[in-house]
């Protein structure tokens, strides 16, 4: 019992000093809820979600960091739009893909899993789910650092896209063995009940400046919805609000229905000599939608503003003609609001496929595999190595070669056969960070920990 606290309070200690991920825990054949990435994998005990506690995952994800928009000058440090930092430099700076930024934040509330006839195996869990991401063109940035040149008067952007939704997810899965009929096949599957909590979109289609000597004028067109955020609309609201903000009752309203599923295969291939066997496994999850019918509103974007100087001054003064300007500009940027019709929105499926070799080193249970993964839409690849030094711990580590940036990652398990099982993993790219921890560079983040009572 010793050993096991001893090995508890190493692994809560660790995650102050990193982020986790636990993609890292797909090949390792006792883990607890691996079964969230591959439906078909099955944990070899019982076990209770700790409420709230059981499992939370982060994953971020972007190609620019604050590299791309800070840079060092005579010993300072300048953001892009200082006259001091070239345009070139700049430009040289930006991704090829316009600036993008993604996340998806998942916590269970509730969840278990035990063993169902001498096959199976079953998993019930109601998880709280958040994803989204922002497009920002590139050719706004480009406008911002040069504005009028003596060859550009006039600048039309499109391309700047966010979503955002949020939604509770009442899921429960099954794993079969079917080795009486294929030796070492198991299948899997997992059907996920959905419920809309909030949803958040908008488009613009086009953003034109024309900037000349005696006119500056702004055109937006574009459209957007909202559910669940009518807040934003209000006359009063303040974006520093958001930061104080507290989530109401009224926040987690039921605004829609939806419904996805899960599917996942493993097969076994037994091999003679020091590798025990090839293991293949491939899933897909989240094959699904939402559809939002309540309390929608429909955005729309198609409005212009000009200025072309500040004339008449007898008439309120130039504090009264500057408040009549930056009204005008609120005004355009506040859009038509009308009762909106249903918003359909899908969900953005993972897949997995992976392969691994078991072996064994004296009394060391170890493997090595191959993990491709497509996730908030990009593709990765990764290389791991895992450690069993006893029956109860796993430790690994990864690397991911491929995607959108090379990172490095960890995962750790403490899972005895009773009491409590914990882990946490990590997947990092860009270890240059600020003082605040954010990225210098693109970046890729991944973090998840769980807490899990054993039966």
């Amino acid at each position: 019992m010793k050993r096991y606290l001893l090995s508890a309070l190493l692994l809560l200690s660790i995650p102050a000093f990193l982020a986790a991920q636990s993609r890292g825990s797909y090949f390792f054949e006792n883990s607890l809820l691996r079964s969230k990435l591959n439906a078909a994998f099955a944990p070899q005990t019982r076990y209770i979600s700790v409420p709230i506690l059981g499992s939370t995952s982060i994953d971020l994800a972007s190609n620019v960091g604050l590299g791309n928009f800070l840079f060092p000058y005579h010993n300072k440090t300048y953001t892009f739009l200082n006259d001091n930092i070239r345009a070139d430099t700049f430009f040289s700076k930006l991704p090829d893909k316009d600036p993008y930024v993604t996340a998806r934040i998942e916590t269970d509330l509730l969840g278990g899993g035990m063993p169902v006839g001498e096959n199976g195996y079953a998993t019930v869990s109601l998880s709280v789910v958040g994803s989204g991401n922002v497009v920002l063109p590139t050719d706004l940035l480009r406008f911002a650092k040069l504005g009028r040149t003596a060859d550009t008067h006039q600048w039309d952007m499109e391309g700047l896209q966010g979503q955002i939704y949020r939604y509770a997810s009442l899921a429960a899965g099954y794993s079969y063995d079917l080795g009486s009929l294929v030796e070492g096949l198991r299948v899997g599957g997992r059907v996920h009940l959905l419920i809309g909590l909030s949803a958040a979109q908008l488009d613009l289609d086009r953003i034109s400046v024309r900037m000349d000597e005696d006119l500056f004028s702004i055109r937006l067109d574009g459209t957007g919805r909202l559910s669940g955020y009518e807040y934003l609309l209000r006359d009063d609201f303040k974006w520093e609000s958001l930061t104080k903000r507290k989530i109401a009752l009224g926040d987690l309203g039921l605004r829609g229905i939806g419904t996805a599923i899960d599917l996942g295969v493993e097969y076994r291939l037994p091999l003679g000599g020091f590798f025990e066997s090839v293991n293949l496994s491939a899933s897909v999850n989240d094959l699904g939608f939402l559809w939002f019918n309540r309390k929608i509103k429909d955005l729309s974007y198609d409005g212009s503003f000009a200025f072309t100087g500040f004339e008449d001054l007898d008439r309120g003064g130039l504090s009264g003609l500057i408040d009549g300007v930056i009204d005008d500009m609120k005004n355009l940027a506040r859009p038509e609001v009308s009762e909106g019709r249903s918003l359909f929105q899908t969900l953005s499926p993972s897949i997995y496929a992976g392969a691994d070799l078991p072996f064994n080193v004296y009394a060391f249970r170890m493997h090595a595999g191959l993990l491709y993964y497509r996730t908030l839409g990009r593709n990765n690849l990764m290389a791991s190595y895992g450690l069993s030094p006893f029956e109860w711990l796993n430790l690994g580590v990864n690397w991911t070669f491929l995607g959108p940036a090379g990172r490095f990652g960890f995962y750790a398990e403490f899972i005895p056969y009773k009491y409590v099982g914990l882990f946490f993993g990590m997947e990092r790219a860009g270890f240059r960070r600020n003082s605040d921890h954010l990225a210098l560079r693109n970046f890729t983040d991944s973090f998840s920990f769980g807490v899990n009572v054993l039966l």
